[in-house]
């Protein structure tokens, strides 16, 4: 396969530029699935009922953080990939600079009680936690930090992304094909390995559509739909009222949350119903490219907020929030510290800022490849 022909210089501009609302969405985001985790408003009728109800689906901050990663890989990489080994080695070093370190730490940390009380087969757990491979099995993707399945997702869309490029340099109005051909090979998967019965290896439909890379991979594409069009300057604030962009897309991210309120039925979120597969799948990433096209095209009182010193801090630090929310760590916080939720919430984030800038910064630019300039977003 041909290496890549140099950027133009508007795209190259664009792949290097540093988009400071798309870090503040990362707070969000974190924060979403934080209160779907630990919903503050009890089951009934009434308000209080129904914003329970709501912030059951607030798992829709993974698409956003999905859709993010396929808008900014591709806005960074294509058409720089190249089909040579010290490419792919710098590629996949910053990926794993990005990423990894931290979440090797705090799995690690998660595992240590089990070690420690001689719990049988922690390090088969262990190993296969922190080589990503406990996602494809239904028995494991929430061994560990229970919230790091995604990252099984992510790291198959890192490694998919340079062949997705250069199939779309090949062919580029075949985009949506990728997608297709992906869920397809997930069938075929399910098909193939499910029967086996071996913990949940690619156990059934409904897995393989929710927790793999191969069901959903169009949130990634959808992003990379999105960095395409900014990369060749199509995107343009719309003629009309403004932050159209902004509000089209909250419109349509807050209708398939209550969508999928109404599909739940007798699934424990609406997302595991056949019609909310399709909604969180599908529906949903078109919501978050509109929402991000305003983001990125028309100033608004939320992108200046997104934009906004505090929301940077808690961008960049969101990483290590997502994943410290919810399992070990927060556990000590609530049997040691504070039983509060705020105070948990808070202590939370301070100590996920501090991780940040003492730890994941250090041992990102310490493992990044030297040449590399790749924006913080």
């Amino acid at each position: 396969m041909p290496t890549a022909a140099p950027l133009a210089p508007a795209a190259t501009a664009a792949a290097r530029a540093y988009l400071p609302a798309l870090t503040g969405i990362r707070a969000v985001a974190a924060y979403m699935v934080c209160l779907h985790h630990f919903n503050p408003f009890a089951e009934g009728p009434g308000l209080g009922g129904f914003l329970h109800n709501l912030l059951l689906e607030f798992h829709v901050g993974v698409p956003v953080f999905f859709v993010l990663s396929g808008f900014l890989i591709c806005l960074r990489y294509y058409g720089t990939e190249q089909w040579t080994g010290r490419w792919w080695g710098r590629y996949l070093r910053n990926r794993v600079a990005r990423i990894y370190p931290m979440f090797l730490l705090l799995t690690t940390l998660t595992f240590a009680p089990a070690w420690l009380a001689h719990a049988p087969d922690t390090t088969r757990l262990w190993l296969l936690n922190v080589t990503f491979l406990r996602g494809f099995f239904d028995a494991h993707k929430y061994s560990g930090i229970p919230q790091g399945w995604t990252l099984t997702v992510e790291e198959c869309f890192y490694l998919w992304a340079p062949v997705a490029f250069g199939l779309l340099r090949r062919r580029p109005r075949l985009l949506w094909l990728q997608p297709l051909g992906l869920l397809a090979l997930g069938c075929a998967l399910v098909l193939g390995l499910g029967p086996l019965a071996y913990e949940g290896l690619f156990g059934s439909f409904r897995f393989m559509l929710l927790y793999t890379f191969f069901g959903r991979a169009v949130e990634f594409y959808a992003g990379m739909q999105l960095a395409l069009w900014y990369r060749r300057g199509l995107l343009r604030a719309p003629r009309g009222p403004r932050g159209l962009y902004t509000a089209a897309g909250l419109g349509l991210l807050l209708a398939a949350v209550l969508a999928l309120v109404a599909v739940r039925g007798q699934y424990p979120y609406g997302q595991e119903a056949p019609a909310g597969i399709a909604l969180n799948n599908v529906a949903l990433p078109a919501g978050i490219v509109l929402l991000f096209a305003g983001l990125l095209t028309e100033a608004t009182w939320l992108r200046a907020l997104l934009a906004s010193a505090p929301l940077q801090l808690l961008g960049r630090s969101s990483y290590v929030f997502y994943l410290i929310h919810f399992g070990t760590i927060k556990g000590w916080l609530r049997d040691y510290v504070t039983a509060s939720p705020a105070g948990q919430f808070v202590l939370l984030n301070v100590l996920a800022i501090g991780l940040y800038y003492l730890v994941e910064q250090p041992l990102n630019r310490l493992l990044r490849a030297p040449s590399a300039a790749e924006p913080a977003n």
